[in-house]
């Protein structure tokens, strides 16, 4: 293997690659780990041609600066996956730290010949490769499952080839600039060519990184409400049956709790649809706020929206209920010097297995007429006599007075039972 033309044939396929990795990068901006990956590619290019030209320029930018930047460009690439795995942003400065110790010793060192100094490049060189497949590993999730665990394997097997570069290193060019007598060593070359080959293939894992966050992208779009992010109608349906389905099946608890916004039309009216999709926004954070994890928030469509329960009866439901009253109560939505206010109507329903889930949907939707019915900014639900006090003791615990108001039975056999705020 001649080395001159192996370098001028990985170098142009590398600069393809780099303004491939560029283009996308640049049309998709919002995916801040093509960012890093365009970054990486780039300096990984720039080593290439120092590298390249080692023997005919000075080894301080054929080797020196080139392996320091071959090391950089694999932190980059480090930061690129960690953000479609991890999604935080780094908080720690030990990386950096680590980082700069390295070169600024290898730097320092490299003039005086020391032998052996090649691996305070190679032995951090092998540590980010471990510490990537690691990251990979460990935190592999939908939708990147398959593509981290198939790049861990890659970068697993670049740190096994740079591992073995190294100990070459050692054993035949002790001092880092004596590698321009490698280019007849067909050790050397070899175990170059396979890093090259591990190289394009990681480009290849990148693009599989950006095809899997822009699938991620569309299906996220086609489940969510664009204005809000809430869930939209179909995917309530959709969680609504697997919950249904879950509940028969083990006998869990399900609840419904559906909210309209009180008002919202003279909001629109008096303010313009700007102020009406700010407040649509404000409440919808506000109230996933006060949720948990695994409750389904949805917009139903116009100003109402529909809480899913799962694990959670009726009476924990209403508790809910007016958490999130209370909470879109006491919001303040800035908007053009004059704060909007709002407040809303809550109804709750339980699953009955006797009926299906539209069943629920129509007696939560129902018991919500009611409280709008009753004055507003209330919750309202149909629950046993016998329940009464025990809720109205549970309500007492959270700081809040309550009063009973009659309301119509006709749309449930129990006992209506309407809950709001006691005036003052």
């Amino acid at each position: 293997m001649d080395y001159g033309t192996f370098f001028f044939t990985y170098i142009v396929s590398v600069t393809v690659f780099t303004v491939c990795i560029g283009v996308l990068a640049a049309y998709n901006r919002h995916v801040v780990g093509m960012q890093w990956f365009a970054a990486a590619q780039f300096v990984g290019l720039v080593k290439l041609i120092l590298q390249g030209l080692e023997g005919k320029i000075s080894p301080y930018f054929s080797s020196l600066t080139a392996n320091e930047l071959y090391l950089i460009s694999f932190v980059m690439q480090w930061i690129g996956l960690r953000w479609f795995l991890v999604r935080t942003p780094l908080r720690s400065r030990w990386q950096w730290i680590a980082l700069g110790a390295a070169l600024a010793a290898y730097a320092g060192a490299y003039p005086f010949k020391i032998p052996y100094i090649a691996n305070l490049i190679n032995i951090p060189f092998v540590a980010v490769c471990g510490v990537t497949a690691w990251l990979l590993w460990k935190h592999a999730k939908a939708p990147f499952v398959t593509g981290a665990r198939a790049t861990a394997g890659i970068v697993a097997l670049q740190g096994a080839v740079a591992a073995y570069r190294a100990m070459l290193t050692n054993m035949r060019y002790i001092i880092p600039r004596e590698t321009v007598n490698a280019h007849t060593d067909a050790s050397w070359l070899y175990s170059l060519a396979l890093a090259a080959f591990l190289a394009t293939v990681m480009v290849m894992c990148e693009l599989w990184f950006l095809v899997m966050e822009l699938q991620r992208e569309l299906a996220e779009q086609a489940r969510t409400d664009p204005l809000t992010g809430a869930l939209n109608r179909r995917s309530m349906e959709e969680a609504a049956r697997r919950e249904t389905d879950r509940c028969l099946r083990y006998g869990h608890p399900l609840s419904l709790v559906m909210i309209d916004i009180d008002n919202f039309k003279h909001l629109n009216d008096s303010r313009g649809h700007a102020a009406g999709d700010r407040a649509l926004q404000a409440i919808v954070n506000r109230a996933k706020s006060v949720l948990r994890k695994q409750d389904q928030f949805a917009r139903m469509g116009g100003e109402e929206f529909a809480i899913l329960l799962p694990e959670t009866n009726e009476m924990a439901a209403l508790i809910i209920a007016e958490r999130v009253r209370c909470a879109v109560e006491e919001l303040e939505v800035p908007f053009e010097n004059v704060p909007i206010r709002l407040t809303v109507c809550a109804g709750v329903a339980d699953f009955d297995p006797a009926w299906d889930w539209e069943y629920m949907l129509r007696q939560a939707d129902a018991a919500m007429y009611e409280a709008k019915k009753h004055g507003r900014n209330m919750v309202s639900a149909y629950i046993a006599y016998q329940e009464v006090e025990q809720l109205r003791s549970n309500l007492l615990q959270m700081g809040s007075h309550y009063v009973q108001a009659a309301c119509p039975a006709r749309y449930a056999p129990q006992n209506p039972m309407m809950l709001y705020p006691q005036s003052t």
